[in-house]
C-alpha cells in the first residue's frame, strides 16, 4: 500500500486545503504516513506570505535528495501559493519552480487538485493509478474534506471561497488562486448541518477575504445571489448556519474579514446571532493613510476607526485582533509611528505582526521598490511587538481575571488542558477527566502575556 505524507503552510485556508488534499489521495488508495521519510508521496502546501515558508520548503527538498541517494522512490508534489502552473516533469509547458528544484515531480495549482492523478500517470505511464470520481470535478470544493485539521471532531474549518479580488500590492493570492469565487451556499450548509450532527460544537468559515462571500466580480455575473435581494450573502450564510444551535452547533466565527466588506449588516447579525463568538479578526495592516494607498488597501484609518467604535457598541466586551505589515516599501518614520500610535489607539488584544517580505510576482515588486534597511524592519518590529503588543495582550487578559469562561478543550496531554475561551483566548488548566472537544466552565486565575491559567469550575 503507497503512503502519503503532507506538509502544511501558512494560514487555515491552507489547512482546510489540506484536507479536501488528503480524501483525494485515499480515493486513490494512499494511506497517511506515520513520518515525513516513511511516504511514497510527500506533497507540501505551501505558502508565500513568507519567504521563511518558501526556505523551509527547499530545505526539505535536500532531504528528499539524500533520501532518494539511498534509492528510496518518491514523489514529490508541491501545490499552494508557490505554483502557478499545474504541470508535472514531463509536460510541455512548466512550472517555473522545476527551474528551481532537481527534486520536484509534480507543480498542481490548489483548486486544480482534481488534475493530480492525471499528472501523476503523465509522470509513469505504467503506473497502476486507479481511475476516480474526484478527476472529473471541475470544482475541487466538491471533494470532501477530512476534517483533520483539529485534534477532536468538535472544531472544523469550513471553507466558503477561493482567491481574491482585492489585489493588494504585497500580496500573491490573487496570482496563486486566482480570482474570487464563493462556493455554493447549499454545499456550505450540507457541510455544516453534516458536521454538527456528527458532533461538531465550534465551526470556523474561511475564505482569503470571508465576508465578501457573494459579493465577487464571478458571483455577479453569474447571479448565483440575486434571490437574495438587498440582503448581503454572507449574512443570510451565517443566519442559516446559526440555526444549527439547535443541533448543538454553540460557536461560530469566520476569518479573515476585510475592512471594506465590514458593512452594518454584518456588525448586526454578529450582535444578534446567538453562535457568533464575540470575537472578530480584523487586518488593518498599517495605521497610515499614505502607507494604505500603497498596499492597496482601498479603505483609510479614519473608515477602519469607525468599524472598530461600531463593533465596541453593538458588542460590548468584543475582543478585536489585527495584522500588521511594518517596513513596507516607503514606510517613513512618521508613518510607522501613526501606525504605533494607531495600534495603541485602537486598544488591539492582539496583532499578528510581521516584517514586510518582497514577493516575486506581486505589484509591489514589480513597481514599488523595497526601500526599508532589514534592520530598521527589525527594529520597528521589535518596538510595536515588545513595547506595545504584550502590553495589550496581558491588560486584555487581565479582566477576565476571577472571571469564569467557556472553554473548548483543544488539546489534552495528561492532565493538562489547552483550549479557547469565547473571546478566543488561549486557556490552560488542569483536570483528571477526558475533556477533549469538551466546552467546560474554567475559572481564571492568572493572566499572561500570551495565556490565561484557570481552575476547572
Amino acid at each position: 500500500m503507497s503512503t502519503y505524507h503532507i506538509q502544511t503552510y501558512g494560514c487555515q485556508m491552507n489547512y482546510s486545503d489540506t484536507e479536501r488534499m488528503e480524501s483525494y489521495l485515499q480515493a486513490l488508495g494512499y494511506d497517511k504516513a506515520p513520518s515525513f521519510e516513511e511516504a511514497d508521496l510527500i506533497m507540501f502546501n505551501t505558502c508565500s506570505i513568507r519567504q521563511s515558508a518558501e526556505d523551509r520548503v527547499y530545505g526539505h527538498m535536500r532531504t528528499i535528495e539524500q533520501m532518494r541517494r539511498q534509492h528510496k522512490k518518491i514523489t514529490v508534489v508541491i501545490t499552494g501559493c508557490m505554483v502557478r502552473k499545474s504541470s508535472s516533469r514531463y509536460s510541455s509547458e512548466r512550472d517555473k519552480l522545476f527551474n528551481t528544484t532537481r527534486e520536484l515531480d509534480i507543480a498542481l495549482r490548489t483548486e486544480e487538485l482534481p488534475k493530480l492523478a492525471a499528472l501523476a500517470r503523465e509522470l509513469d505511464p505504467e503506473s497502476k493509478i486507479p481511475e476516480i470520481k474526484e478527476e472529473s470535478l471541475e470544482d475541487y470544493f466538491k471533494i470532501s474534506p477530512t476534517h483533520s485539521s483539529h485534534q477532536s471532531k468538535a472544531q472544523a474549518f469550513v471553507a466558503i471561497s477561493n482567491g481574491c479580488d482585492k489585489f493588494c500590492t504585497y500580496c500573491i493570492v490573487p496570482y496563486s488562486r486566482g480570482r474570487e469565487k464563493s462556493r455554493d451556499i447549499q454545499e456550505i450548509l450540507k457541510e455544516c448541518t453534516q458536521l454538527v450532527e456528527n458532533g461538531c460544537k465550534e465551526i470556523t468559515l474561511i475564505g482569503q477575504t470571508v465576508n465578501s462571500y457573494g459579493l465577487s466580480q464571478y458571483d455577479k455575473e453569474e447571479k448565483t445571489f440575486e434571490f437574495l435581494g438587498e440582503k448581503e450573502p454572507f449574512i443570510y450564510l451565517l443566519e442559516e448556519i446559526d440555526k444549527l444551535h439547535t443541533k448543538g452547533l454553540v460557536r461560530l466565527s469566520f476569518t479573515s474579514s476585510h475592512p471594506k466588506d465590514m458593512s452594518d449588516q454584518l456588525i448586526e447579525a454578529m450582535a444578534n446571532l446567538k453562535t457568533i463568538m464575540p470575537y472578530l479578526h480584523l487586518p488593518v495592516q498599517a495605521g497610515d493613510n499614505r502607507t494604505l494607498k500603497r498596499m492597496n488597501r482601498t479603505y483609510t484609518v479614519e473608515h477602519y476607526r469607525k468599524i472598530i467604535e461600531k463593533l465596541r457598541k453593538a458588542i460590548p466586551g468584543i475582543s478585536i485582533s489585527t495584522d500588521i505589515i511594518v517596513g513596507f516599501c516607503g514606510e517613513t518614520d512618521e508613518e510607522f509611528e501613526n501606525t504605533y500610535k494607531f495600534f495603541d489607539e485602537m486598544d488591539f488584544e492582539h496583532g499578528y505582526i510581521s516584517q514586510y517580505s518582497e514577493r516575486t510576482g506581486t505589484t509591489a515588486a514589480r513597481f514599488i521598490k523595497d526601500d526599508i534597511s532589514e534592520a530598521v524592519k527589525q527594529e520597528r518590529w521589535n518596538k510595536l511587538n515588545d513595547n506595545l503588543l504584550r502590553q495589550k495582550s496581558k491588560k486584555a487578559h487581565e479582566r477576565f481575571l476571577g472571571k469564569t469562561v467557556q472553554v473548548l478543550v483543544e488539546s489534552q496531554e495528561g492532565k493538562k488542558c489547552l483550549g479557547r475561551s469565547e473571546h478566543f483566548k488561549t486557556v490552560q488548566f488542569q483536570s483528571g477527566r477526558k475533556l477533549l472537544g469538551e466546552i467546560v466552565p474554567v475559572k481564571i486565575t492568572k493572566a499572561m502575556e500570551w495565556i490565561l491559567e484557570g481552575e476547572l469550575v
